[in-house]
């Protein structure tokens, strides 16, 4: 009976010390930190977040990805008066960082806004806090790379700290490639994105760097200009505009922007025809065999189109 008493009292000491932990940000750091091992499904459950078969916890686990020990910080923001924990492992490998944001209540308590796990399996995690006209922002870029298909993705996430919960409003790929496969073209991503603001209407101008490749003689470039805009009435960046090239630049559909974008995207190949054409003629018009077969069994492969017409009549004149 006194074995029992004692079990059932440490596992309520537990539970209790667990409960404390996720009442604010400063008692958070302090139980991951020191604990080497974390009780993450009491502690998540204690900060009443949703159970997910795809989530994966940072540090302080049982599995080779998270068994290392947690660091753990607060990084705290004004109006509103806030604070963000993140958590992270102390040894090198981890699978994600882990972001958590508490709002202070009327009565200065502190409320779970909400969760952010950034994934860095291939690739770091960073974060910044920023202001952007007059709000503060926060960012944080994760890794969604898939090596065994050939993608890598860099992805930037932008969270408005004015709004209530904690979902981002602003998302894109800043550095990532899809590798081409047979009959297919490949394209390296760069991306950099700057905010403004008008009145009530902020936009983000975000500018898109394209290498397409394939085969050794494809190297075309092009770059490309999205205009996101938010009205003081929307939550969430809206793709309003696309173009072509900087200055003089054409309008080109917003979808084929956003394909342009993502590596993770599988448009039809007549997309990609279009805006690596100088690169396919220059290959159609010289003489490297290698290429030019590549090239003839790439447009085997494409309906009809006036690009592909252009490019056979070329090829045909060799």
């Amino acid at each position: 009976m006194l074995i029992v008493s004692s079990v059932a009292l440490a596992q309520t000491s537990q539970e209790a010390e667990i409960v404390l932990a996720a009442k604010s940000p400063v008692a958070l750091v302090h139980y991951v930190e020191s604990h080497r091992r974390v009780d993450w499904k009491a502690l998540r459950s204690a900060l009443r977040l949703p159970e997910s078969q795809y989530w994966s916890a940072p540090c302080g686990g049982d599995a080779p990805a998270n068994e290392d020990g947690c660091s753990a910080r607060v990084e705290n923001v004004e109006d509103p008066d806030q604070a963000i924990v993140i958590i992270r492992s102390r040894g090198q490998y981890s699978f994600t960082d882990e972001y958590l944001r508490y709002l202070r209540g009327p009565n200065r308590d502190w409320k779970l806004a909400g969760e952010n796990s950034a994934d860095k399996r291939f690739g770091p995690s960073n974060h910044a806090i920023v202001r952007l006209g007059t709000k503060p922002f926060l960012k944080i870029s994760s890794n969604h790379s898939q090596n065994g298909m050939g993608i890598q993705q860099e992805v930037e996430d932008w969270f408005d700290l004015t709004l209530p919960d904690f979902e981002p409003v602003f998302s894109f790929t800043s550095d990532g490639s899809a590798g081409g496969l047979a009959f297919t073209i490949a394209r390296d991503i760069k991306a950099q994105s700057n905010f403004s603001q008008a009145g009530q209407l902020e936009r983000i101008e975000t500018t898109l760097n394209v290498r397409f490749g394939g085969t050794p003689g494809l190297d075309a470039r092009g770059s490309y200009v999205g205009i996101y805009e938010r009205h003081a009435n929307e939550k969430k960046f809206t793709l309003r505009n696309a173009y072509s090239g900087l200055e003089p630049h054409t309008t080109i559909p917003t979808k084929d922007f956003e394909d342009l974008a993502d590596p993770f995207t599988n448009p039809a190949e007549e997309t990609f025809l279009a805006y690596a054409l100088p690169g396919l003629k220059k290959i159609a018009e010289e003489s490297n065999t290698d290429d030019r077969r590549w090239l003839r069994d790439f447009l085997d492969h494409l309906r009809d189109t006036p690009e592909k017409r252009m490019l056979l009549e070329l090829l045909a004149k060799r």
